[in-house]
């Protein structure tokens, strides 16, 4: 620390020589991310509200019904009514919760387990691990969906929860969601879905017109969900939300915090200090575009989606793994020209791209977000072809 502070314009200098290697989502080439700039409005609002803390709720009353209103919201978007849960830091403490309300409604199991598909996030297994809960994890079939078979063989008498996802990493496929809950219709187990990038996606694109199986609230199985705010909500960044069917959940399991200025109140974040204005900024955010608002952002980005996957399926050397589903676009190899999808990402890292690559499954995706634009998607295709025709001459010249 200095002794004594220096210049606001010196500060920005050397934040500016500091950030020059980060990238920036307005160049287009961050295509791996389920997160985009913000919305300038919502930049805007956060910054007028810094020092609201939901961490402290009693002194900030006004921010704590603006949060109850937008989980509200939230939770009619996805089919829900009088939902109850909070806005956390994004879809790893969402994810945490949901199996931790698993873990807190089932006490007598000594043994616990959840069972998920190979699909689920990495939250999933670290909340598990965590929460000393073993993962039956779940094979994925030729589609990238998990194995109906092998998922029913999973369940068993120490099952206390069941995972479905809605926009899955690496693909942006739904799993059988209504399947899933078939297979523990009637019994004592709670069902997460994890939604944290397709709960802001799919219901737009219902509205477009497009079908896809039930995934949310309407699925009466279905007890706890997570949407990201901060993914295609264009919301400030860390922004997520955790969503609970049972109204009283959290008076009955949440923890005593006593000794607040603000007075007693029960929580299950796991942070205690949480930034109200994050609540604030995406209120606002959603009073100002609607329902049509963002499905029209979500039309564009789909409309992306399938420009861009025409694009790969025209190419020589690379294919779709399987049709997109949602603003997410995989691509897998065709030949034995790059071996392996570590080879092309190094290329296209190296002219600035940055994708997202799942290694398990040896294949890429591209999240068409909306700082992505047609011009980038030309652009990357060019430099695709390019790195392609690179890597079968060379693969000529070793054979």
């Amino acid at each position: 620390m200095n002794e004594e502070g220096i210049s606001e314009e010196k500060i920005y200098d050397l934040l500016n020589q500091k950030l020059e290697k980060d990238l920036d989502y307005d160049t287009g080439k961050i295509l791996g991310s389920m997160c985009t700039k913000p919305h300038e409005f919502a930049i805007r609002i956060f910054s007028q509200y810094a020092e609201k803390n939901l961490g402290d709720p009693g002194l900030f009353p006004g921010t704590l019904k603006i949060e109850k209103e937008l989980i509200n919201e939230i939770g009619e978007l996805l089919h829900g009514k009088n939902i109850e849960g909070n806005i956390v830091s994004g879809g790893s403490e969402a994810n945490f919760i949901g199996v931790h309300i698993s873990k807190l409604t089932h006490p007598n199991i000594k043994n616990p387990e959840l069972v998920c598909s190979s699909n689920a996030h990495i939250s999933i297994f670290k909340s598990a691990k965590m929460l000393g809960i073993k993962v039956q994890e779940v094979k994925l079939d030729k589609n990238y969906l998990p194995d109906m078979n092998d998922y029913k063989s999973k369940i068993n008498k120490n099952t206390i929860c069941v995972i479905g996802i809605a926009g899955t990493t690496s693909l942006g496929l739904i799993e059988p969601i209504e399947e899933i809950a078939e297979l523990i219709e009637g019994k004592n187990i709670h069902y997460h879905v994890d939604a944290a990038f397709g709960g802001f996606v799919i219901p737009f694109m219902e509205r477009l017109g497009y079908k896809y199986p039930k995934f949310d609230f309407r699925i009466k199985e279905v007890d706890t969900m997570t949407a990201d705010p901060h993914k295609m909500g264009m919301a400030v960044i860390p922004t997520g939300s955790i969503l609970i069917r049972d109204p009283d959940i959290i008076e009955k399991y949440g923890f005593t915090i006593p000794y607040l200025a603000g007075g007693c109140y029960k929580h299950l974040t796991i942070t205690g200090t949480r930034p109200g204005a994050s609540v604030i900024a995406f209120w606002a955010l959603i009073k100002k575009l609607g329902a049509k608002g963002f499905q029209k952002i979500v039309q564009e980005c789909w409309n992306n989606a399938l420009y861009l996957s025409e694009e790969i399926k025209n190419l020589h050397g690379v294919d779709l793994p399987v049709p997109i589903q949602i603003n997410i676009v995989g691509i897998k190899n065709t030949t034995k020209i790059s071996r392996s999808i570590c080879m092309l990402d190094e290329q296209l890292r190296k002219r600035g791209w940055a994708l997202g690559v799942f290694k398990n499954l040896n294949l890429a995706r591209v999240v068409c977000m909306p700082h992505i634009k047609k011009p980038h998607i030309d652009l990357f295709i060019k430099d695709l072809k390019d790195i392609i025709k690179d890597l079968g001459k060379n693969y000529s010249n070793k054979n």
